[in-house]
């Protein structure tokens, strides 16, 4: 498992700043290694509570808060991150799990029994 504790920023900007400041990054930093012609696509499924205690807690603006998602970079990918994200103010713990293609394929129809094959305290 993977446990990233980070701060990210969020900013509105106009196509203009965006061609300027991808211009000055693509000069600065190494592209990401899964990175196409035209980038890649991420794919993610949110989950939540029965009854979307998630989803209201952040349009409510609460302090601490969590999201869970499956994600993945590449649909020929034989794996998919089961991510937790934890918000308290600024910080931001992000935890993830690589786990195999079908397990998350179990995992997206309800059956969550395959986490228990995992060694980590996800």
């Amino acid at each position: 498992m993977i446990q990233v504790m980070r701060e990210e920023k969020k900013f509105l900007i106009n196509i203009a700043e965006f061609r300027q400041k991808s211009h000055l990054l693509e000069q600065m930093l190494l592209q990401d290694k899964n990175n196409g012609t035209h980038g890649y696509r991420v794919r993610s499924l949110y989950f939540d509570t029965p009854y979307d205690r998630d989803f209201f807690e952040k349009r409510a603006g609460i302090e601490l808060r969590r999201k869970v998602r499956l994600r993945i970079y590449n649909p020929e990918q034989n794996f998919a991150m089961l991510e937790m994200k934890q918000k308290q103010g600024e910080q931001q713990l992000k935890r993830s799990l690589k786990i195999s293609r079908e397990d998350a394929v179990r995992i997206i129809k309800g059956d969550l029994s395959p986490l228990l094959s995992y060694p980590e305290p996800f």
